[in-house]
């Protein structure tokens, strides 16, 4: 892969080659940077110096000075054509490999620095991945589950790049991102697995200008573990809190019952989540918390009460904003910061969600990656504020399968909800939540659709 460096004005050459062979030395993400094998040749017109240790394995090795043989002989190819052309400072050619291990996979990063005229270098990069056990080479899609999951990957992996460039005041051109970070192997060719997660080097030009240099992002375990195959996962790094589990129903119970979904969306509020709490059990019911993760720290104990009596815990964004107005960076931004907020506090990650004004394109369905939740009974409780009006409006609209939105922040939609399951509780229905609904319809709920009602 070459890339010609862009116009920064002219540098003095002998001082940039001192720096690059020192971070050269330093090359990215691999540990053990000791090599074996030193080439050195100086000329009046070039200097040339070449690192690599020594392989045992004849594959890897045969890769190795394969890549080593066709660099120099370019760079030598290039200095002989030039025997005639007066040079106003010599060529330069650093060629450094490093080899590591990590869980019987062989990692091998392979970096060039060639000088060979006018005001810049050229660098390139390689990488080799090998598997001890099966004996074969291998890209970083053999990490992963599927291809949706190594495309969720690719999700994150933007995402960090744009919060590492926000993060360190760089204006990263977005579409430069978008296509640096796409969901192709060519984008993912130099990666390891370290005890933090998965570490992704993007060569100078792929996702930002060469000002900015080689970016250097890690998607931690608890972001991909659910994509990667068993055996690569790091399931210590689940354990965010210590896990309680929460009452789980038999349910049984409710298999010839009519059944309706009560959500809560823009909670929680410690005093009215409280008290629906408190009244739940009167109605032998379960409901689907839709919370902000604006509201989460302010909220702990109130959360981790709900969860553990056996409600659902989904996700409403973190400042309800509209999602189809948001770049994707803005959407990962929105559901990941929920996402990490709510697992802060009872230890998994919601896998429901709920966009703000039930807003979300497909798009935008496939940078969540869960599963989207709606409503098909709104007693519109946020504009009346009138228990009465919302137990009425509810209780006028319930059939078997609905779901009904409401909020917990205010009282009067709260009291509404009670009295609808107080009078609703008669007419044979049972109140469960999402989860509870979509098992007792049999329903395996998937990514792209969004989820109104689940009827017979």
């Amino acid at each position: 892969m070459k890339r010609k460096l862009n116009k920064r004005g002219k540098i003095a050459l002998t001082i940039l080659s001192i720096m690059i062979v020192s971070s050269v030395s330093l090359a990215f993400i691999y540990a053990d940077n000791t090599t074996e094998k030193h080439i050195l040749e100086s000329t009046d017109r070039y200097d040339l110096k070449i690192d690599y240790p020594s392989i045992k394995n004849k594959k890897i090795k045969e890769k190795i000075m394969e890549y080593i043989d066709g660099q120099k002989e370019e760079f030598m190819n290039i200095v002989k054509k030039s025997e005639d052309i007066e040079i106003s400072s010599k060529y330069d050619f650093n060629l450094n490999v490093t080899s590591s291990e990590r869980n019987g996979i062989t990692y091998v990063n392979m970096l060039t620095y060639s000088y060979t005229g006018g005001a810049h270098y050229i660098r390139d990069d390689n990488s080799l991945y090998w598997d001890n056990e099966t004996k074969e080479f291998i890209d970083l899609k053999y990490f992963f589950q599927d291809e949706e999951s190594f495309k969720q990957m690719t999700n994150l992996a933007y995402y960090y790049v744009i919060k590492l460039g926000s993060d360190e005041d760089k204006n990263f051109d977005e579409l430069l991102v978008k296509r640096g970070t796409a969901p192709t192997i060519d984008n993912y060719r130099h990666f390891k697995f370290t005890d933090s997660g998965l570490e992704i080097m993007f060569p100078p030009y792929q996702v930002a200008s060469w000002a900015d240099g080689e970016i250097n992002i890690t998607i931690p375990y608890e972001d991909i573990n659910k994509y990667l195959k068993e055996q690569y996962r790091d399931t210590t790094k689940d354990e965010t809190v210590a896990k309680e589990v929460p009452n789980i129903r038999d349910l049984e119970q409710f298999k010839d019952k009519k059944l309706i979904a009560f959500t809560f969306d823009d909670g929680p509020s410690t005093s009215n989540t409280n008290y629906l709490l408190d009244n739940l059990d009167k109605y032998n019911a379960r409901v689907t918390f839709f919370v902000l993760g604006s509201r989460v720290d302010n909220n702990k104990d109130v959360l981790k009460r709900a969860y553990l009596q056996g409600n659902d815990i989904g996700s409403h964004t973190y400042n309800h904003r509209n999602l189809n107005l948001l770049s994707d960076e803005g959407i990962i931004d929105e559901v990941k910061r929920t996402n990490d907020k709510i697992k802060e506090v009872i230890g998994v990650s919601p896998t429901l969600l709920r966009p703000p004004y039930g807003n979300l394109t497909s798009h935008g369905k496939e940078l969540a990656n869960m599963h989207v939740i709606l409503w098909n009974i709104d007693p519109l409780d946020w504009k009346y504020k009138d228990k009465n009006r919302v137990a009425n409006e509810i209780i006028e609209h319930a059939h078997d399968g609905a779901i009904v939105l409401v909020h917990d922040i205010y009282k009067s939609s709260v009291d509404g909800a009670l009295l609808a399951m107080e009078e609703l509780e008669k007419e044979g229905y049972a109140f469960v939540t999402i989860t509870e609904m979509a098992e007792l319809r049999g329903i395996d709920l998937d990514y792209q659709t969004s989820y109104f009602s689940m009827k017979k």
